[in-house]
């Protein structure tokens, strides 16, 4: 666990500005660890009668869990690991091993989780001699920060609430303060009384072989290091932004408490409220409802239930019908629920609803995905050179390395969310129809569908390429289906293509295959290699192509080198 979730009572900090701030922290925190229960059964006691609110606690429902689902599905950025580089003065590529650990990104993911529901979230790091290089995500709630005076934004001092343990196995409350604005920069362990009131320095009892007054952390020139990076969801001109997103808290709260009286309601549908006029039996009790006493016998679906008649003209037995439908109750809060995830900053196109045999869930689409990764990713990678520099300061200090401490001497590349197939799909059928009609080439369109290859030439050569291959392979097709075997050595004659029927050019395309002719007439262009161009380009046929070209290129040569020069 990172940290504690049954944080007592007693701790608190002491200003009202944060023990506000952790009071919504925390409960993001256990409403993605599923911890929300009394949460929710504190929104029922606000949302229902009193004489519901007994039932309805005891049968809570956590399953739909709008916050959770949203926000994991949105933490894209490190499910795989990003790549990074450092280089040097020389140019040459740093070896990052040091500061790269295994457990780097995995433990990046969790604190990525935590700043975009949380908003934010802090990264610690350590070093010792026999372990090396360390990384851990400190939740917000159990921190206190001072801000730098000139980086509002940046702390430069930091408590955290930690539980530890004592030599004896006992387990005690701590705060660690971490403070580099000092003139003396300050680090030390306090231990919290039972009621939280006193605190008690015990430095030197969990940290032995630091001396009295020393600072853990110090860089190869002997600057103090704060072992903290505070991780914001956005670029933010301070240190919390806790507020932001209450919209989709406090919705999913109310949303348990709609399904846990959903799945009550359900329950009394399938079992709906009777009632006796004027008839008794033995069995039953009287309780008391909105103050007044009410004779009730409890039942379900298997009792057998014998009355007698207590008037003159005979009794009667009846049931009301029930005042919810609960498939229609039920589609009513999947909507609810679709509204709610609007407030993580996506559209209704993002959403979709899904049934299956667990039930209902709320699927994010993949473009949603990335315009939050696109969002989030300028206070992420600010976050991930701090977290690299840091981390090189620690091992350029002990471990006698030579990493650059510059946080922006760091490239970071996350690799983006992925099209889906429907996506590609569409995609590709816009691309074709454009290309159809003319207003974009072959080039622009393997551009389009292929981002990460944007060399024209590279392209051109790919294409050619693909296109000769072609050619040969219904070559050989050809020959084998004419039962003639091709002589080794010999060429295979390449087939013509079909063509597309209209194959008159726009004026665009005019002009790009005037400019190949030109480039084969001024000789920078073999023709071969021209005939390829329009051919591909252009959808022509060969004769086509050579109609255009007519002879020009018929007798290229490079051109000559110029001649020295006599002196």
């Amino acid at each position: 666990m990172y940290r504690d979730n049954e944080i007592p009572t007693f701790m608190k900090p002491d200003t009202k500005d944060d023990r506000a701030r952790w009071n919504e922290q925390s409960l993001r925190y256990r409403m993605l660890n599923g911890e929300h229960a009394p949460d929710v059964v504190q929104t029922i006691q606000g949302m229902f009668g009193q004489e519901f609110v007994g039932e309805l606690s005891q049968q809570v429902d956590l399953s739909r869990n709008t916050f959770k689902t949203v926000w994991q599905q949105l933490s894209t950025a490190y499910l795989e690991a990003p790549e990074v580089m450092a280089k040097m003065d020389n140019g040459e590529s740093e070896d990052l091993t040091a500061i790269i650990t295994s457990r780097l990104w995995p433990q990046r993911q969790t604190a990525d989780l935590w700043a975009l529901s949380i908003r934010e979230s802090l990264f610690r790091l350590d070093w010792t001699a026999d372990v090396g290089l360390q990384y851990r995500p400190v939740s917000p709630d159990v921190v206190v920060c001072e801000a730098q005076p000139n980086r509002p934004d940046m702390p430069g001092k930091i408590e955290e609430y930690r539980r530890r343990q004592r030599p004896n196995g006992k387990s005690v409350w701590t705060i660690e303060t971490w403070d580099v604005m000092s003139p003396t920069p300050v680090f030390k362990i306090e231990e919290l009384s039972s009621n939280g009131t006193t605190r008690t320095d015990v430095t030197r009892e969990f940290m032995p072989d630091l001396e009295q007054g020393e600072y853990p952390y110090k860089d190869s020139e002997g600057a103090p290091i704060l072992p903290y990076i505070l991780i914001h969801a956005q670029v933010a001109p301070r240190l919390w932004s806790y507020t932001t997103g209450t919209e989709l808290v406090n919705g999913s709260l109310r949303l348990s408490a709609f399904w846990t009286y959903w799945g009550d309601s359900f329950l009394s549908a399938s079992h709906p409220q009777r009632y006796a006029l004027d008839v008794s039996t033995r069995a039953g009790d009287t309780k008391s409802i909105g103050g007044k006493s009410v004779d009730m016998i409890p039942v379900n679906h298997k009792s057998i239930l014998m009355f007698r008649s207590d008037g003159p003209g005979g009794g009667s037995l009846g049931q009301y019908s029930p005042a919810m439908q609960p498939l229609e109750a039920a589609a009513a809060l999947k909507e609810y629920s679709a509204g709610l995830a609007t407030h993580a900053g996506l559209s209704p196109s993002d959403l979709q609803i899904t049934s299956g045999q667990s039930g209902y869930a709320i699927v994010v689409s993949q473009a949603g995905k990335r315009r939050q990764q696109r969002r989030s990713e300028p206070a992420r990678r600010m976050a991930d050179r701090s977290i690299l520099a840091t981390a090189a300061k620690l091992v350029n200090a002990y471990e006698g390395l030579s990493l650059p401490e510059d946080p922006n001497a760091y490239s970071v590349r996350y690799h983006g969310v992925g099209e889906s197939d429907q996506e590609r799909k569409a995609k590709t059928e816009a691309i074709k129809a454009e290309l159809e009609m003319g207003l974009i080439s072959r080039v622009e369109a393997y551009k389009r569908l292929n981002p990460d290859m944007q060399d024209e030439a590279d392209i051109v050569e790919h294409l050619l390429n693909s296109r000769r291959l072609d050619n040969v392979v219904r070559g050989i097709a050809a020959a084998e289906s004419e039962d003639v075997t091709p002589t080794e050595g010999a060429a295979i004659a390449p087939l013509e293509v079909n063509k597309a029927a209209d194959t008159a050019l726009n004026g665009a395309q005019v002009s790009a295959a005037m400019g190949i002719v030109v480039a084969v007439s001024e000789g920078t262009l073999p023709r071969d290699a021209g005939l390829g161009m329009l051919s591909e380009f252009f959808n022509l046929s060969g004769t086509q192509s050579r109609a255009i070209m007519g002879t020009v290129g018929s007798t290229f040569r490079p051109p000559a080198p110029p001649a020295p020069i006599n002196n």
